[in-house]
Formats: structure tokens, C-alpha cells, sequence
């Protein structure tokens, strides 16, 4: 349905805002594939979702900063990032009168953990390294194995070079892939089911 709603509004969006919604998608197809959370670790929860999506459009931003058109896709695509987080947040039966005020606070939430993610890869003075700022945000704190946390910084750095191995003139059309994460988590258990 929100697919139909888009295609019908799509010829009043601007070219960055269709592209935004194209890698948005990516985004999000990449952020759900249900091995990461049978077998990575992520929580299967609202928050563990959320932090998927982070991880994974850092990963976009990361490949595109600084490549020459990026700052209005790139605006675009935060923009759908926080107005997704209103659609969800309504769909939810938020009220009007705080949805502003939570959006808010996710999509803070959201871009910070970006700032976790630069300091771990660009090796900055007092960051955290990769391990601790995924512990922390995409595992939400909660308990996982040390194959776990190898195994997602593993799918970061693959995810990381396989973007890179990407024209950027086909990124800025919409045009991404993600490669399949079935192999880094493949020789991991699956993850109990809740109760058992």
C-alpha cells in the first residue's frame, strides 16, 4: 500500500527525494534479513530494528560523504529516515500531541549512533572501537557471544568494501546493493526462540 501511495505522489518529489526513497528501501531490505537477528544477535525488537537500519544506512552514508551530489540525496535521505520514523510511530497509534517530541528523540538516537560508528572506523582520540559501539548500540547491551560480535564486525567490513566496490554515479541514481550476510552468520547457532 505505502508502495502505491509513493508511486502515486512520486511525480511531485524532487530526483533527490526519489533516489532518497530508493536507497531508503535498500536500507531497510539489507536492515531485515531475519539471519542477522536468528543468528547475528540483533535483538528482534522495535529498538533492535531501528539499530539495523542505523548500521546499515551509516554504511551508505560512510561509501557516499563527500562524493560530488551527495549532500542533497544524502539530506534527502535523512529526511525520509525521520519522516519513516513518523509514519511508524503513527501506524503504532502515537498521538499527535507527543509524536513530535518521540520522533525527536529517535532520530537523535539514530544520528548519534552515527558518531559512534565514525569514531570506531576513523580510529578518533577516546572512541570506542567497532566491538563495543556495536555491543552497545545495535546489540542494545544485551548479552551475545564473542563469535557474535566477530561475526557482525566481519558483515560491517564486507558490507563497508562491497559498497565501496560501487559507483558512486550509480548510488546517486538509487542503484545499491548489499551483499547477502548468510555466510558470515551461517556457522553461527540460531538464537533460542523467546521462552524456550
Amino acid at each position: 500500500m505505502l508502495d502505491m501511495i509513493r508511486g502515486f505522489f512520486s511525480t511531485k518529489l524532487s530526483r533527490e527525494q526519489q533516489v532518497a526513497l530508493l536507497l531508503y528501501e535498500r536500507i531497510v531490505a539489507a536492515a531485515r534479513k531475519p539471519v542477522l537477528y536468528e543468528r547475528g544477535g540483533v535483538p528482534d525488537s522495535l529498538d533492535g530494528r531501528v539499530e539495523c537500519i542505523a548500521l546499515h544506512a551509516f554504511l551508505v552514508f560512510r561509501r557516499m560523504t563527500g562524493q560530488p551530489g551527495w549532500d542533497a540525496v544524502g539530506g534527502a535521505l535523512s529526511d525520509e529516515i525521520v519522516a519513516d520514523f513518523d509514519r511508524s510511530l503513527r501506524e503504532m497509534g502515537v498521538g499527535d500531541m507527543s509524536i513530535g517530541k518521540k520522533v525527536k528523540k529517535l532520530a537523535q538516537a539514530f544520528f548519534s549512533r552515527f558518531d559512534g560508528y565514525w569514531g570506531a572506523v576513523n580510529g578518533a582520540d577516546g572512541a570506542d572501537d567497532l566491538p563495543d559501539v556495536l555491543r552497545r548500540g545495535l546489540f542494545l547491551g544485551k548479552p551475545v557471544t564473542e563469535a557474535q560480535v566477530a561475526a557482525m564486525v566481519d558483515y560491517f567490513d564486507q558490507q563497508s568494501t562491497h559498497l565501496f566496490g560501487q559507483d558512486a554515479a550509480n548510488i546517486l541514481k538509487g542503484r545499491i546493493e548489499f551483499s547477502d550476510p548468510d555466510p558470515d552468520f551461517s556457522g553461527l547457532p540460531r538464537a533460542a526462540e523467546p521462552g524456550a
